[in-house]
Formats: structure tokens, C-alpha cells, sequence
């Protein structure tokens, strides 16, 4: 784990004699003030930027020479509370976030009174979304969104096509009938959810399996309107949303309580209500038999399955198992003589447990740790993605693993060069298996979609390792390239590859089924708090998907391209 000293500025470190004489210069007392801060150091998980969890798994340790009296944490100016610390300063919890900007500010105390604090703002949500070919980001609250509109999934309140005269949102549009207090939008396929700052829950576009969670499910046919969901409208029933999951055909939502509520398509128990019934309205997940299972903090969806993770670093699945989507050592299909429906969450066991049990056990010295190990050795799932069929586990040890389909590799070494060769990984994987490309690698975020995957990366070597660079991404699994004759190829890639080198300081991605966008970090130092930064797209542009005008061909483009929302033409 690495631990990085989280001072922002050099502290000024006091340090007074003070001299009594007592009736000669030989009779004389020293005392000395301890004017010096406790040194406090985190790993790298407690960081400034956008995050996919509503919790943040902060672990460190707190040291000092005169012993550390407190460790606190104050959350958007609420009350503080305590961390607690073992006898060597040593600290491994988890802080709840709520939907958007968290300010997050960690106090340690010494016993001479001296404090060190340390401010980090985190936000909670997505501000930019890609779908099967729509594209959206948000600015001040409002939406603007481009691309494929055929079932009015940019929220245009209407359907159009790039033929169109005139009308068709092939850039940027800011869609008036939206709510202007917008936190947080995902989208998939041809359907989009937002929640507002209120935490109700909107959605629009196609329907067909009641994916849209507004009752009446079957509204897909927009060759009569009245069949059409056009208009962005709120879901009933669900209230405090912190986060949602956008999936093919059913879609997830956390609140801030913990409860996932989930609707569309159930034919494998991806709704997790313990039926395989279809619902156009939503319900909860049943995590009765779940007695393990912590505080929810993300949720995720592949095309079948849906998956969560709560406070204690857990993983859950549900739903289709039919590329070992839950991890279970095998698939579920009639070959295995498996009926492929799991409508109630069952553990994924992506840590090995042996090893973290060890290391969390209590010796009879309950101060003591086994073997001498503080608990924040212990690793910790603190991040998930998923794209079609595949998942992506990020631990608080910078480890990745993964499971599922990896036919075209997107979880690794089944590509250009290994396919078919002895040291080629199976087209699927069927337990959590640890990517050894990312050993020594500082990730920040994985994102999954489709048949590809991408990590975000901080201090990245550059020129010849003389100096490093944050936010830089790195693609895996299918990646289209299209030549100077308009002819696009796809290379299925081994391993992380830096194929966007011209893109820098990324704080934030979406990823569509075959294009994606990105968001460049821009922080307001002065006010500690996060800005709108430049927006990149790239990928397959189809119905301007891409939203620039001269992106508008329908193939690749592998260098990104600037966005510019209507106010910054």
C-alpha cells in the first residue's frame, strides 16, 4: 500500500525555551514546548476528484513523539466523528459520501494539542455519459446532450435522425425540458437516468422491458408516440438516490440509506427480488440471506447481471451466470446442467481470504494485530465496473481482477498477440483473477463497457521517466482503428495500452457500447472545489454520437476530439 503524507502546505514548526533562574546561573529549569503537528499519512484512495462509490475507504496512520490524543473526520461541515486508531496510530475505515461534492476533512490531534488536517473534496456521480451511440454531459446543473436519437434517448423530447434538415442533435443541445439541478447521468444502450440534487431519479428513452421504471413497460414503438417515451420524467417510489447503474435491459439504484432498487428486464434474477418477472416499476433487491453484507456503498450492471459492493470491501452478484459473471469457479448453462437464474445476491469472493484473515485476526493481546500486521494490510474490494459480461474489481492495494467473458480479452492475454498461443487466458474466466499488469501501477479507477475496458491511471512515467503525469488512460479488449481508406479494424488488445497519448490529467470517463467520452480535471484551488474541464470524445461516430460536426462519418476516431458546449462556441 502506499501511504503519501497529506500535508498541503509545510507546516511551521514552533519550538520555545523557556529559562527560570532560580537564584544562579546553575539553578536553572528547560522546558520545552512541543509546537510540532502530528505526522499524518493516508493511502492513496483518499483523493481529491470524481468517484463511482459513495463511500471512501480511507486507511493510514497517525504518528507523533509526544503520543496522538484523536483521529477525526468532518463531513460537509456535519459534526466530527472519530476514527479509531490501534496503539501504533495505525487506521483502516470508510467514510459515507453523499450524491455530488463531499468535503472531507481528516483531523489528527497529539497530546500537546497540535493538529494536522488534511481537506480532500470527492464527488459523487458521473457528469458526462455515453450510451449505444448518445452522449450527454452536465454544466451548472443542466443537460446537453448529442447523438442517436431515435427513441428521444438525448432528451430532445422528440425523435430525429442525422438525415433530418434540421433538428437533430449532432452536437451539443441543451435539453430544456430536463431539470436544472442535475448531479448525476448514466446512460446504456438507448435509454438515460439522471437524478437531481433532491436525489428523486429521471428517465427517458427506450422502454421496451420497463427499463425506464415508470409503470406500462412495452413503450418502444416510436413510430406512434403514444408508444414513445419522450419525455424525462421522474420514477416514483424512490427517494435519496446517491447513484445509479444503467444496464442493457434493467438498470440499478442505490439510496443513500443503502437500499438498491432495481427494474427492466428479470428472465435471470438480475432484479434480485427473488422472482424471474420482469418489472416496469421499481423493487428492492432481497438481501436477506445476505447476513454478511454490509452498508451497499456502489452498485454496477453487466448485460444480465447486476452486482454491488458494501463498506466492508464485499462483492455481491445476481442474475446470469452464464460466463461465470457471479465468479463461481465454472459457468451456469445446460451443459453444466445449471439453470442459469440467481434472483437473490450471493458473495464473490474476489480476495483471498485466507490471506485476510490472517492478517485481521486478534492475537490474545487484542491491541495486537497477527503477526505484527496492521489491519490496513488487509486488501479490500473499493471499486467495481462491468461491461457486457466481464467485471473489473479495484482493490485499496492498486490490485485489478477479473472474471467473466474475456473472448476478445477484456480482461486480459486472449488478444493480437497471445490468442492461441500456450500462455493465452481462456475466453472465459471463471473466478476473480488478479491482472498482473497492474503490479506496481498507481490506478485510480477501472471502467468496463461492451467488450473493452480502460483504467485511469496517476504518476505515469514521461519523457524517459524524468518526470511523471496524472490521469492518463489505459485501454484493453476490443479496439476499433480505422485506416486512411475509411476501412476500421479491430484489434483485440492483450493488455493495458496507452493508445490516447495526446490525452492528460482525465479525472473522469464514460464509456458507451463503441464510443466514449472524457472529462480533463480542472480544480479550483482558491475554493477547493472541482471545475468544469475541457471534454473529449472518440470511438465509433454514428448519428453524431461524437458531437462535432466534422466527426459525423460513420467510423472510428481514435484521436480524441474537443467537445464544446453551446456557451463555449
Amino acid at each position: 500500500m502506499r501511504l503519501s503524507r497529506l500535508t498541503q502546505a509545510v507546516a511551521v514548526v514552533t519550538a520555545a525555551l523557556i529559562l527560570t533562574a532560580c537564584g544562579s546561573d546553575s539553578d536553572t529549569a528547560t522546558a520545552i514546548i512541543d509546537g510540532t503537528p502530528p505526522l499524518l499519512t493516508t493511502d492513496s484512495n483518499f483523493t481529491d476528484g470524481y468517484s463511482a462509490v459513495a463511500a471512501v475507504f480511507v486507511s493510514g496512520q497517525v504518528q507523533d513523539s509526544s503520543g496522538v490524543k484523536s483521529l477525526t473526520y468532518m463531513h460537509n461541515n456535519e459534526s466530527a466523528q472519530a476514527l479509531t486508531l490501534d496503539t501504533d496510530g495505525y487506521f483502516d475505515d470508510r467514510i459515507l459520501l453523499t450524491l455530488g461534492s463531499n468535503t472531507i476533512v481528516l483531523e489528527a490531534t497529539d497530546n500537546a494539542g497540535n493538529i494536522m488536517r488534511s481537506t480532500k473534496t470527492i464527488y459523487v456521480g458521473d457528469t458526462i455519459a455515453a450510451g449505444g451511440s448518445h452522449t450527454a454531459a452536465l454544466r451548472d446543473g443542466q443537460l446537453y446532450g448529442w447523438g442517436r436519437n431515435n427513441y428521444g434517448q438525448t432528451g430532445l423530447g422528440l425523435t430525429t435522425k442525422i438525415s433530418d434538415i434540421m433538428g437533430h442533435p449532432d452536437t451539443p443541445m441543451l435539453m430544456n425540458s430536463a431539470p436544472k439541478d442535475l448531479l448525476s447521468i448514466g446512460f446504456n444502450q438507448n435509454h438515460s437516468l439522471a437524478i437531481a440534487q433532491n436525489g428523486q431519479v429521471y428517465s427517458w428513452g427506450e422502454d421496451k422491458y420497463g427499463q425506464l421504471g415508470r409503470g406500462d413497460g412495452g413503450r418502444n414503438d416510436c413510430s406512434k408516440t403514444a408508444d414513445c417515451r419522450l419525455d424525462i420524467s421522474t420514477i416514483e417510489g424512490i427517494e435519496n438516490a446517491v447513484m445509479v447503474a444503467p444496464g442493457y435491459s434493467h438498470n440499478l439504484v442505490l439510496t443513500e440509506e443503502g437500499t438498491v432498487w432495481t427494474f427492466g428486464a428479470n428472465g435471470y434474477g438480475q432484479l434480485g427480488n427473488n422472482t424471474s418477472t420482469d418489472s416496469s416499476t421499481p423493487v428492492k433487491v432481497d438481501f436477506t440471506a445476505a447476513t454478511e453484507a454490509g452498508h451497499i456503498v456502489q452498485v454496477a450492471v453487466s448485460g444480465n447481471s447486476s452486482y454491488a459492493l458494501d463498506d466492508k470491501g464485499q462483492v455481491w452478484g445476481w442474475g446470469s451466470d452464464a460466463y461465470a459473471n457471479l465468479g463461481k469457479g465454472k459457468v451456469c448453462n445446460t451443459t453444466t446442467n445449471c439453470i442459469n437464474v440467481n434472483a437473490t445476491p450471493v458473495r464473490i469472493h474476489v480476495i483471498n481470504e485466507t490471506i485476510n484473515n490472517a492478517i485481521t485476526a486478534k492475537t490474545d493481546d487484542a491491541t495486537q494485530k497477527a503477526d505484527d500486521q496492521p489491519a490496513i494490510d488487509a486488501e479490500k474490494v473499493t471499486q467495481l465496473t462491468a461491461g457486457k459480461d466481464h467485471i473489473l474489481a479495484l482493490t485499496n492495494k492498486d490490485a485489478v481482477y477479473g472474471w467473466g467473458l474475456n473472448a476478445t480479452s477484456q480482461l486480459g492475454y486472449n488478444g493480437e498477440t497471445f490468442n492461441g498461443s500456450e500462455k493465452a487466458w481462456a475466453d472465459v474466466i471463471t473466478s476473480p483473477t488478479k491482472l498482473p499488469w497492474f503490479t506496481d501501477k498507481e490506478v485510480r479507477r477501472v471502467y468496463a463497457n461492451g467488450n473493452a475496458s480502460y483504467a485511469l491511471l496517476d504518476n505515469v512515467a514521461t519523457n524517459n521517466g524524468s518526470s511523471t503525469t496524472d490521469g492518463i488512460l489505459y485501454a484493453w479488449g476490443m479496439f476499433g482503428e480505422t485506416n486512411g481508406a475509411g476501412k476500421t479494424i479491430y484489434n483485440d488488445l492483450d493488455e493495458p495500452t496507452n493508445k490516447l497519448p495526446n490525452l492528460k490529467n482525465i479525472d473522469n470517463m464514460a464509456m458507451g457500447a463503441m464510443h466514449l467520452i472524457a472529462h480533463e480535471k480542472s480544480f479550483d484551488q482558491d475554493n477547493n472545489t472541482l471545475k468544469a474541464g475541457h471534454l473529449f470524445t472518440w470511438g465509433w461516430s454514428f448519428e453524431g454520437s461524437l458531437g462535432n460536426k466534422d466527426t459525423t462519418h460513420i467510423w472510428m476516431y481514435n484521436n480524441p476530439i474537443p467537445v464544446a458546449l453551446p456557451s463555449q462556441l
